[in-house]
């Protein structure tokens, strides 16, 4: 598979600030790993991840929600868009050679049918890859760390709760409990690490009420941005600023999110 450049700018110009910068973060990891085809992404949503990083189309992408599924198509993202959950994908077993999932999986309540499912549409050697929150992304939160430095450890215990449930996160674990995960379900893990700093989780963290007009947006129209050429233009400062400090943010120790390689033997 090739790679576009620019994926940063070409973020801004599309998406709010927060998803753009955590997005970028994952693009340069998964710029530096070999998707060999056929490719499936589990979890695809409007596809816009896929969009922006990869030079040719993923071969399959499957997501639950239509309305999703019909911004990916219009996107012409994948040569192929299935309805469906991540563990019941009617394919024969072997069908792919790679699949990712790229901030999915903590929003599935059971998550072992889903690695299951894709260790069954994985030919003998096929890779996954996968990223998800750690268990320091809730604690990596302007709320949380306010409360806590102030003492209210309980009050801080209780934040935390309502963030995950607004995110609708169920699953955000240490890299040893996720590396536990996938091994029971019968991969080898190749690598794992945590990418995602403390302060640009916090800085993603602050500028999430201000993009509260991006979601109006997407709610009514299907899309972030109305506007991404002029966007882009005014954005250039949030470019530099990420192209200078990012890099610095992956595979980093006590990160916010987590980054696996899973192999099927």
């Amino acid at each position: 598979m090739k790679f576009k450049k620019n994926i940063l700018e070409y973020y801004l110009s599309q998406a709010p600030i927060p998803l753009a910068l955590e997005r970028y973060l994952e693009a340069k990891i998964f710029q530096t790993l070999k998707f060999e085809r056929p490719i499936l992404d589990i979890g695809c949503g409007e596809g816009l991840f896929s969009k922006i990083l990869f030079a040719e189309k993923i071969d399959t992408g499957i997501d639950p929600n239509s309305r999703e599924l019909q911004r990916a198509k219009e996107l012409d993202v994948y040569e192929e868009l299935i309805q469906t959950k991540g563990d019941s994908i009617d394919k024969p077993s072997g069908s792919y050679n790679t699949a990712f999932s790229n901030s999915v999986l903590e929003h599935i309540p059971d998550i072992e049918p889903v690695f299951k499912e894709v260790h069954r549409l994985l030919a003998p050697g096929g890779k996954f890859y996968i990223t998800v929150p750690s268990h320091y992304f809730d604690q990596y939160s302007i709320v949380n760390q306010i409360v806590t430095g102030l003492g209210f450890r309980l009050a801080a215990g209780k934040y935390r709760q309502f963030f995950n449930k607004f995110w609708a996160h169920y699953h955000y674990y240490d890299p040893e409990k996720w590396a536990l995960v996938a091994k029971t379900q019968g991969f080898q893990v190749r690598q794992i690490y945590t990418y995602g700093s403390k302060t640009s989780c916090l800085f993603n963290d602050f500028l999430a009420p201000f993009s509260i007009v991006s979601f109006i947006i997407k709610r009514f129209t299907n899309r972030w941005v109305l506007f991404p050429r002029l966007r882009r233009f005014y954005m250039s400062p949030v470019k530099k600023f990420g192209l200078l400090y990012l890099h610095r943010c992956i595979d980093i120790p006590n990160g916010g999110l987590v980054f696996m390689e899973l192999l099927k033997p």
